[in-house]
């Protein structure tokens, strides 16, 4: 006899799923963010030395870049949601750690905290793919809009709340708060699998990983690397590298300039939340060539206006240069709608969002490092916000070059009697952009593949 849900009983499922979903997804960038704006005080309070405060704004992007190989083959043993339950279990110890007021242990806690946020932003869509197969878009608005709202909020409101625990340390580590909560959500509500439900999924991931792995790695006689793809790993490296800059060290920039510590963690959640309704229409750009073109050059002058502005006259209009920052940061959901449009098919999908990923992120890990040694060196960030206004501009140029790149791969795409913007390769390429803010590319796509 067939067992009838009642509809109050199917939905309550989904419901739940989500929920958890939204509270693991909002601890996504507080580590991040709350370390930025903190990096003042722990220098003040000697919990950061000038080496380890030059450290820390760099492991984000290092972490990133390594994360991909270890998370792929975990989640083929462990299964996705189990996967994600150790991701956030090191997230909440990692926060938790850095209470501790020595510079090492706060760079061992961020660390194992940005450790378990790769493993975490790597699967979530998978998990989403999963879970919420149908409703794919909207779930993924949901949970990025989450994640950008709490990393603002945690820039915003770090100093006032470390000033009222009385310590920078404690008020690192209270961030571990809000992942402890969406951890135990998330403990509570993943599914637990029967043994041959898990032996399936298993084994599905690690076909899937092998493949991706065997894409990856294979000659390029046998696996073509798509024209343009050495242009978009370029550009993603520099969107990288002005992003992780500006959300390491926008606060300490600000600091430096005059403006009190308390309004520079302000600007750097102004930054973060510009990026939630901009996002939306960047990425609607990445839909026909002349769009895109705007799009690339609205994103680089955004970014060199604002440097240009923390330049010249830091003081003047902070929460403007702020905003304007805010603006350039999406590159990022630009260029992702881009990738997955440089495949013939999957596998070779896969090997460029792997080439242009990694090398992407190995290489925007000078940014936050290399920042953060010149201003000690030079003593200020004058030469430090020169070198990014150069990197923006050379980041709209070669986003002018990736414009003519796409156009003639979308001429090639396009049947006959269609035009560009009805063409089945852009509505394709604009079916990614929806979810083009998803954290999923903090890591290669064959891990995050190997995960689905």
């Amino acid at each position: 006899m067939t067992r009838t849900l009642r509809p109050s009983t199917a939905l309550r499922g989904p419901v739940l799923m989500l929920t958890a979903l939204i509270l693991v997804a909002v601890n996504l960038r507080l580590g991040v963010t709350s370390a930025s704006a903190l990096l003042t005080a722990l220098t003040r309070a000697g919990a950061l030395t000038p080496l380890t405060v030059v450290i820390v704004p760099a492991l984000p992007t290092a972490v990133f870049a390594l994360a991909g190989v270890g998370t792929a083959r975990a989640a083929a043993r462990l299964g996705t949601e189990r996967t994600v339950l150790i991701g956030m279990i090191a997230l909440t110890a990692g926060l938790m750690i850095r209470a501790v007021a020595d510079p090492w242990v706060v760079v061992t806690g961020t660390v194992i905290a940005t450790g378990g946020l790769a493993v975490v932003n790597i699967l979530l869509p998978a998990v989403v793919r999963e879970h919420f197969g149908r409703s794919i878009g909207p779930v993924t608005t949901a949970y990025t809009t989450t994640m950008s709202l709490g990393a603002a909020i945690a820039a915003a409101v770090a100093v006032p709340v470390a000033g009222a625990l009385g310590s920078p340390t404690l008020g690192l580590a209270a961030w571990g708060l809000p992942a402890l909560v969406g951890l135990v959500a998330w403990a509570v509500v993943m599914p637990r699998r029967s043994a041959r439900s898990s032996a399936g999924v298993a084994a599905r991931d690690a076909r899937t990983a092998r493949d991706a792995r065997e894409a990856a790695a294979a000659p390029v006689g046998r696996a073509r690397i798509p024209a343009g793809t050495g242009l978009l790993s370029a550009y993603f490296a520099l969107q990288a590298l002005l992003s992780y800059v500006a959300m390491g060290w926008l606060p300490t920039i600000a600091h430096d300039a005059g403006i009190p510590t308390a309004r520079s963690g302000m600007l750097l959640g102004i930054t973060m939340a510009v990026g939630v309704p901009v996002t939306a229409i960047i990425v609607s750009l990445a839909r026909g060539t002349r769009r895109m073109r705007a799009g690339f050059l609205i994103v680089a002058c955004s970014s060199a206006v604002a440097l240009g502005g923390l330049l010249l006259a830091p003081a003047a209009l902070p929460e403007l240069w702020a905003a304007l920052l805010g603006v350039g940061m999406c590159a990022f959901p630009l260029v992702l709608a881009l990738i997955a449009g440089f495949g013939d098919d999957a596998a070779e999908s896969a090997l460029v969002s792997t080439i242009v990923q990694s090398t992407g992120y190995s290489i925007a890990t000078v940014g936050p490092l290399g920042a953060g040694a010149l201003r000690q060196l030079s003593g200020s960030w004058s030469a430090v916000l020169v070198l990014l206004i150069v990197c923006a501009l050379v980041q709209g140029a070669i986003g002018l070059a990736l414009t003519r790149v796409v156009a003639a791969k979308r001429r090639r795409a396009i049947p006959a009697g269609y035009p560009e913007a009805e063409s089945p390769a852009v509505e394709s390429a604009e079916t990614v952009s929806q979810a083009a803010e998803s954290p999923e590319a903090d890591a290669p796509e064959g891990s995050r593949s190997s995960a689905a």
